[in-house]
């Protein structure tokens, strides 16, 4: 993938919260999305993706979260609700959060992640591509806002 040297500084800028309990799944992501100039951490499960999410809030926030439903020690929608939590404690207000992009290998799910409170959702397997899209799409949206 060729990267265009005017997204390199705005993409190395940005930071993405991979969360997946498969560990070749981590891995893919993570090198690739690096490749692609994102900034990244990784978390295997529901506790290591809040805890990660609450040690950065202040200083690094992440701006996308990359969110696997299923996880072995909560559900992903759990997490998101969680972490919306965390955001309502903090003064954030509701659309205003750090992006939440839902990986799921089933249909269902999604809705209930879309009243949790995601901003998107791809179903997997999916082209890297078709995520890096997603990514970007959400990054420029809350950009335009002003949110991040």
């Amino acid at each position: 993938m060729k990267i265009d040297p005017a997204d390199h500084k705005t993409r190395i800028e940005k930071s993405i919260l991979i969360v997946d309990d498969d560990p070749e799944v981590l891995k893919s992501l993570e090198s690739r999305l690096r490749g692609a100039s994102y900034r990244t951490k990784c978390a295997m499960n529901g506790k290591e993706a809040v805890g990660a999410f609450i040690q950065f809030f202040y200083d690094d926030p992440f701006d996308v979260i990359l969110l696997d439903i299923g996880l072995p020690d909560m559900n992903g929608c759990e997490i998101l609700k969680l972490i919306r939590q965390e955001e309502e404690l903090r003064g954030v207000n509701c659309g205003e959060g750090v992006a939440v992009i839902m990986q799921t290998g089933l249909k269902e799910p999604w809705m209930d992640a879309f009243h949790k409170g995601c901003d998107d959702y791809i179903i997997k397997p999916y082209s890297f591509q078709d995520l890096l899209n997603k990514i970007e799409e959400r990054i420029r949206g809350r950009s335009k806002d002003g949110k991040i």
